[in-house]
């Protein structure tokens, strides 16, 4: 269970994204050039959070592994530790 917002999640990720960034010695542009996102698309989502799915993917995939998403939605969180049990069971766990 996460106690964190949804607003406060993004906004976080949009600092972590420019950190990335940074990290990975990429100007505005250059990140643009290697995901096909628009640096001033790339601007706005540092500084406010806000960027499409199908964008946000692309700036994952050109900062590192866009894998971690893939799995997202996969297995819905167990209601119970019987509920739990028996999605461990059914997964071979």
């Amino acid at each position: 269970m996460s106690f964190s917002t949804a607003p406060e999640i993004q906004s976080e990720i949009a600092v972590n994204a420019r950190k990335r960034r940074n990290w990975l010695k990429y100007s505005r542009q250059k990140a643009s050039e290697l995901s096909g996102v628009p640096a001033p698309t790339i601007r706005k989502f540092e500084e406010t959070g806000e960027i499409s799915l199908r964008q946000f993917l692309m700036l994952l995939q050109a900062y590192g592994d866009l894998s971690v998403m893939k799995n997202t939605f996969d297995n819905p969180p167990a209601r119970s530790m019987d509920e739990l049990i028996r999605l461990a069971r059914r997964e071979g766990k």
